[in-house]
């Protein structure tokens, strides 16, 4: 050995970073926007324009319980009748942004599949990304929109709102 006390520093090192304790997150969980991103592209069925707009933000849940499995979307559990993804949608019109979730037909809110399907609980964050679709026919020119959003959990605890910055649609 050349250098036993630099071999002794390495396996300190090396025990210490396997010793780190996991974070601690409340199990109600908690999001943050991270941002905002929109592309237009050609559906493939109706070769009509759409806008595919993607919203990223982060997540801390300090269970771990986030998202559904596809078997439980059609039971009657009380987590399959929430959606685990809220969305509410927001269009400016003079300078004031205005809720018309319920004008739409259609609601961008959905679930989203476990995020943890190990079996275990515990602590867990990362990123969670969906795309919202805006078929051309079906809305305006250069519509200027933003979205608030807030998950829950399997057991329903539900996280903060958090709000997009603005996105233009349809820009031709």
């Amino acid at each position: 050995m050349r250098n036993p006390l630099l071999l002794t520093a390495t396996l300190l090192l090396t025990l210490a970073a396997g010793c780190t304790r996991p974070p601690d997150f409340p199990e109600t969980p908690s999001i943050a926007f991270k941002k905002i991103s929109k592309f237009t592209i050609i559906d493939s069925f109706s070769k009509a324009r759409q806008d595919s707009v993607i919203i990223a933000l982060t997540f801390r849940d300090g269970d771990g319980d986030l998202g559904v499995s596809p078997s439980i979307y059609p039971s009657d559990s009380a987590a399959a009748r929430v959606y685990n993804y809220e969305v509410r949608t927001f269009r400016q019109k003079n300078g004031l942004f205005t809720d018309i979730s319920n004008t739409l037909g259609v609601s961008n809110s959905g679930n989203f599949p476990r995020l943890r399907n190990d079996g275990k609980s515990g602590a867990i964050e990362g990123t969670l990304e969906r795309v919202l679709y805006f078929p051309w026919p079906f809305v305006q020119k250069n519509d200027t929109l933003r979205f608030k959003i807030r998950i829950r959990d399997r057991a329903l605890n539900t996280s903060n709102e958090i709000e997009t910055t603005p996105v233009v649609i349809r820009q031709e």
